[in-house]
């Protein structure tokens, strides 16, 4: 007994370490300051990714909170199309300000998959429920390993770990933990291929 609580407290804390803001906003800052070392601007656009992600959270911890949904990670089916079109749009409108900032190409595409995945996933919630937390894992990973350094590759384990908790929690099927991860990862090599 004492073992499978360990393991849902070791899944629980899995799924909030690695809730879908904390791999994409790390790796668009890795993938920031790769592309603008050494200069300044790239810990200027790192800041700008935690800022975008952070303000994410509180617009989910909002909705929360005035009972717009049930919980930060949206769990239950039905309430998903909201909170995800809304992410969407804010992510498009972050894109569309980097841009025009001047933010540098590399990171612009990186930003690209926020409003792009974003969509993505929405479609995909129109059919059935997909793990977005191994989406946006599979997805940060294919990203580091394409715009940063291919021993990114290392961290695939983590993507696995981000889906036993999913899986553990009962928050997914095995089924919705490897679509998430299908399409984060596919989708990221698609929109980075097509934009280089």
């Amino acid at each position: 007994m004492a073992t499978t609580g360990a393991a849902d407290l070791l899944a629980r804390r899995t799924a909030r370490c690695f809730s879908p803001p904390v791999l994409p906003v790390t790796a668009g800052c890795a993938v920031s300051w790769h592309a603008t070392w050494p200069r300044p601007d790239g810990l200027v656009w790192g800041l700008t990714a935690v800022v975008c992600g952070a303000v994410g959270v509180l617009v989910m911890a909002f909705g929360v909170r005035r009972g717009w949904w049930s919980d930060l990670d949206v769990s239950r089916h039905a309430e998903r199309p909201l909170p995800l079109a809304c992410a969407s749009a804010g992510a498009a409108l972050v894109w569309l300000t980097c841009r025009h900032l001047g933010a540098p190409h590399e990171l612009l595409v990186a930003a690209a998959l926020a409003p792009v995945g974003g969509t993505a996933f929405l479609l995909c919630t129109r059919f059935g429920k997909v793990s977005l937390h191994t989406c946006a894992a599979a997805g940060s990973i294919a990203l580091l390993v394409l715009s940063v350094d291919p021993l990114c590759a290392l961290l695939a384990p983590v993507a696995a770990v981000v889906g036993w908790s999913r899986v553990r929690l009962g928050a997914h099927t095995r089924a919705q933990v490897w679509a998430g991860g299908l399409l984060g990862a596919c989708l990221t090599v698609a929109v980075l291929f097509t934009a280089r």
